[in-house]
Formats: C-alpha cells, structure tokens, sequence
C-alpha cells in the first residue's frame, strides 16, 4: 500500500486541534491505558535530574509520569493545543519543556538528552529511518529509549470521502513488530535491550481487564497479562527498550 502522504504537518497539526488528547470516554480504554503507562514506569528508570525527550508527546502522560520525579521532560509534538494542555496540567511549576516540531526536523544539538520516548508515533510516521536517526542525533551515547506501538496490526482501510482515496483507520502507516521495527533501530544507531509485548487482544475484546483486572496490582496485572499471551497469542501491543550506542550520528 502507498504510504506517501501529503502533508503531515498540516494533517498531525489539525488533528491536535480536532480531537482532545485528555479525555478517554471509554472506561476500558482508559483501563488499558492506565497499564501502558505502569509498563513505560517499569521499564524506563530515569534518574532524577536526567532529561528526556518524549518525541510526540500527545496527551502528555509522559510528562504526567516523569516531572514529579524531577526528571526533566521535553514534550515535543506538532499541535500547540496539546502541548499547553500538558503544561497546564501536569506542569504546575514550570519545570518542564515543550516544543512544536516534526520529528524529521528535532531543534536539538547532538547529544544533549539523557533519554526519550515514543509512544504510539512510529505507526503514523512514513521514514521511520529518518526519524530514527533524527531522535539518535539527539542523545547521549548510552540513553536509554522506551518506544511502544500496536504490534502486528492488521491494518483497515477505508474510502475517504474529501480525496477518495483508500485511507488507513487511525492514520496508521505500518504494520509493526520486533522483527521490522526493532531492526530499524538497530541500523540506526540503537541496540535492543528488551522486547516486551502486552494488553492481550482476546482478552482486551472480552473486558476482562475492566472487568476483572482493573483492581489489581500491577504485578498480579502482569502475570496474568502474560499467561495470556502464551497461550492465546495475541499481544495488542509491543514496547521496545533501546539504548543510543556508537553510530554514524
């Protein structure tokens, strides 16, 4: 399928400004957000002090997580309207930074942060080599990345209305999983430290983490989280645990 957009400045900018990214209606869906945000939190041990680049920042939750840590957050996102949603949110005490920007174009001198995420990007974007590359230009040898996407997504196409043209559901660009992505990363200057996959779909269909899960502890979560993917081996969603090394940055 032809990924060539036309314009995704534009496009990302009025999405930012059509949909708000700190509202999720659907108490399911908001369940399994919540467990995103857990996975990201055992994952990533920034230190405090550290900075980190949250390369589309989205509905900030990044932000959420990290500035109470004193760890300093560089939101970075095309649409101005969701980077003054984090900071009027999360950010009471001006402690973090914020940046409109495509992240082909960071405007970052090589090598200044500690680390970075991307959560839910990497789908929509159509040279994931170039922002790639782009992301470890701006990191210190050795940083440590958290990247997190729908794994295996069979991607639905519908007939767009204003161009007729097939359009993918979300904006969803790439079918993603360790093997195509994660390779990605290792030829640009990252190596894979950790693959991890969660938020089974059989599960997620049937609300068993509303339902059943929502109280749990994460790790009691985690378990079972697991145990169903072994068995029915439908993972929602991968998260890759990077580190920046020696490349041709």
């Amino acid at each position: 399928m032809e990924k060539r957009l036309n314009n995704h400045i534009e496009h990302y900018k009025t999405d930012g400004e059509s949909f708000d990214y700190f509202s999720v209606p659907n108490p399911a869906i908001r369940e399994e957000e919540k467990r995103r945000i857990q996975i990201l939190s055992h994952s990533m041990k920034f230190l405090p002090g550290q900075s980190v680049i949250d390369a589309g920042s989205g509905g900030g939750w990044v932000s959420q997580l990290y500035l109470p840590e004193n760890i300093f957050v560089c939101a970075v996102d095309l649409s101005i309207k969701n980077l003054k949603g984090i900071r009027e949110r999360f950010d009471i005490d001006g402690q973090g930074g914020y940046v409109v920007a495509d992240l082909y174009h960071l405007p970052f001198k090589k090598g200044v942060f500690d680390g970075a995420t991307s959560n839910d990007v990497y789908e929509h974007l159509e040279n994931l080599d170039k922002a790639a590359l782009e992301l470890r230009r701006t990191l210190k040898i050795g940083a440590g990345v958290y990247v997190s996407v729908p794994y295996k997504e069979n991607i639905v196409y519908y007939l767009c209305i204003h161009c007729n043209n097939l359009t993918p559901i979300n904006a969803h660009l790439h079918s993603l999983n360790e093997s195509n992505l994660g390779g990605m990363f290792e030829k640009n200057g990252f190596k894979i430290d950790n693959v991890s996959r969660f938020i089974n779909k059989g599960l997620s269909i049937l609300l068993v983490y509303y339902y059943l899960c929502r109280w749990m502890p994460y790790w009691l979560w985690r378990i079972i989280d697991k145990t169903a993917n072994a068995i029915i081996r439908k993972p929602g969603r991968m998260g890759l645990k990077l580190v920046a090394v020696e490349g041709n940055n």
